[in-house]
């Protein structure tokens, strides 16, 4: 993806370069979509995997209503597609911002990553999962390797926590900007 976009968490603006480009992609695809719906996928059975979750919570927390997948309620590996169906039958042509922690490269770790298109859930544990988003957010939360699982299970919670109020911050900001 030629257009990926990677911002650290440790930058002090994170939260508002993060929104600028969530504001800007939501601009340049919002034509045809009559809502935004936030999609945030995860599950709080590994902490570096609650990421989405997080997000999720934190918006409703703030008034955001159109999310699926919170804490309570998370989208998962099994039951996304179902998610997903349901995502597209309660919405009218809605614009996906989908939400997903990951594993990246040792450098990266501690950044998001932000791209037009849509994500593949379950990648950095080897799971084939349904694709959605027309906005992709992830969090890269620690190293790829061979065991994602360990990895995402060996995860400090509150690292997680923070990305995830970055996010939802960003992504709130964003939202509240646009006129749609």
């Amino acid at each position: 993806m030629e257009n990926k976009k990677y911002i650290s968490t440790d930058d002090k603006y994170c939260s508002d370069i993060l929104s600028k480009n969530i504001k800007r992609y939501i601009e340049k695809r919002l034509d045809g979509h009559n809502s935004i719906v936030v999609f945030c996928i995860g599950t709080d059975r590994a902490a570096g995997d609650s990421l989405g979750p997080f997000v999720g919570t934190r918006l409703m927390s703030m008034g955001f209503e159109n999310v699926m997948g919170t804490i309570d309620m998370p989208v998962h590996a099994v039951n996304i597609a179902g998610k997903i169906d349901l995502l597209y039958s309660t919405y009218d042509r809605p614009l996906v911002v989908a939400v997903d922690a990951c594993l990246g490269i040792y450098d990266h770790i501690g950044s998001l990553s932000i791209w037009e298109g849509s994500l593949l859930p379950g990648a950095g544990v080897s799971k084939r999962l349904c694709e959605v988003g027309d906005i992709s957010i992830t969090g890269i939360v620690n190293k790829w390797s061979i065991n994602g699982l360990a990895q995402l299970r060996n995860t400090r919670l509150s690292f997680v926590k923070g990305m995830s109020d970055i996010i939802a911050d960003g992504i709130y900001k964003a939202v509240s900007e646009v006129n749609y």
